[in-house]
């Protein structure tokens, strides 16, 4: 069975990765399922999403997390494609992103906004912890490494998805997750 290709968006929390990723589905000639770090954190009951055992919060995310990273090689290994929407706000979950997904073709999306606008999505959305783009901001890119980057403080999701669709319909060299695993060996 062949491998399923992923396209692997990267950026703060209100960045517009879920966006990105759901005009993606709706261009994109083959069906490309949808995995996101909400959805797998999600899952966790309601009481620690509210935030009443914090300690317990942190140790489930840093359980979550590897094995989001974990599904995401066994669903491409079974034929299917896949948009990541993603946070890679610790060095190690990058790592375990190269080390799962280096038999893969990636492309790797870095999703961009200004600091600025990054804040005043969050405190429109509400539903955002408040400060958390801005503790986000400087680790999610610290490798800076990406095959494409898109800015959606200037181009609306649609035209993201389409500047991603265009590379990737061109058989672009992936190349990214290969300089990041030489760099991180």
């Amino acid at each position: 069975m062949k491998n399923g290709k992923i396209i692997f968006l990267n950026g703060t929390s209100s960045s517009g990765k879920t966006s990105i990723a759901k005009e993606l589905q709706q261009i994109l000639e083959e069906p490309y399922l949808l995995v996101s770090v909400d959805n797998f954190i999600s899952m966790l009951p309601q009481k620690y999403l509210n935030g009443e055992d914090p300690k317990t919060f942190k140790k489930a995310i840093f359980k979550i997390i590897p094995g989001m990273h974990h599904s995401i090689s066994a669903l491409a290994s079974a034929g299917n494609n896949i948009i990541v929407d993603h946070v890679l706000e610790q060095k190690e979950w990058l790592k375990e992103c190269v080390n799962a997904l280096s038999d893969f073709q990636v492309l790797f999306v870095g999703v961009r906004c200004p600091l600025e606008e990054l804040e005043l999505r969050e405190h429109k959305r509400g539903n955002r912890k408040k400060g958390m783009a801005r503790f986000q901001y400087d680790l999610v890119h610290s490798h800076n490494i990406y095959d494409i980057e898109v800015d959606t403080s200037k181009h609306k999701p649609l035209e993201c998805a389409m500047k991603i669709k265009d590379i990737f319909k061109e058989k672009y060299p992936y190349k990214a997750f290969k300089k990041l695993e030489e760099k991180l060996i």
